[in-house]
């Protein structure tokens, strides 16, 4: 597996952003708000692509698209909410006022 040649896509009808290695798919979760809020929800790694730095760039690479899109985000997740304080001061802009970490 070729990590650096994936690149995260939001799969809008399933709700959740994804990177397919090999077959096997990783996501994340999300729903959409009222206001527009992204709440992350869930996040999967398939067994045989844990430990090899694929939820990170799965979360990372979804917090540049929501970014993109001028969204905020709600990280319900716990693996989201654990990246984003690792990474507060890059990303701590794209949290909704309502969300804590």
């Amino acid at each position: 597996m070729d990590l650096a040649s994936v690149k995260t896509k939001n799969n809008e009808p399933e709700s959740r952003f994804e990177i397919v290695l090999d077959g096997a798919i990783a996501f994340i979760d999300y729903k959409v708000g009222k206001g527009g809020g992204v709440y992350m929800v869930h996040t999967e790694v398939p067994k045989e692509f844990e430990g090899q730095g694929v939820g990170h760039k799965l979360v990372r690479e979804s917090l540049e698209i929501i970014e993109e899109n001028e969204c905020k985000i709600v990280p319900l997740c716990p693996f989201v909410r654990s990246f984003l304080l690792d990474n507060r001061s890059d990303y701590e802009h794209l949290l909704a006022e309502r969300a804590k970490l």
